[in-house]
């Protein structure tokens, strides 16, 4: 039997493998107008990519937040398994992609809507 999802579950399950991924390039893009004050284009650059790997390490922690068992050990166990064992291609430039947009649109809002300067 195949599993034949309605376009209504399809869209929750992007939502919910989306989400984190934008949430983790956006805490990275965030911390990274903060560190840094320069304003160039190799600096918008390292934002980005710094904003890609936050979107993986977002998609990582949801994956550890859904863990049945939440001993120390088993988080770590689960850490160094995602970090070992790449989850593929697919997967790993969906969230990297989704982290970079994550960090460009918390960067935005950052320095037009609040009016940060760096």
């Amino acid at each position: 039997m195949q599993w034949k999802p309605d376009n209504l579950t399809l869209f929750y399950l992007f939502i919910t493998l989306i989400t984190p991924c934008l949430l983790g390039g956006a805490f990275a893009g965030i911390a990274t107008l903060i560190i840094t004050r320069k304003n160039n284009f190799f600096m918008e650059i390292f934002r980005l990519l710094i904003g890609a790997i936050g979107g993986y390490e977002g998609l990582v922690i949801f994956l550890i937040s859904n863990l049945k068992h939440k001993s120390p050990n088993e988080i770590l166990k689960a850490i160094i398994h995602h970090h070992q064992n790449l989850p593929g291609f697919f997967i790993l430039s969906i969230s990297s992609i989704f982290g970079a947009i994550g960090a460009s649109i918390a960067i935005f809002l950052m320095r037009k809507v609040f009016r940060w300067r760096s």
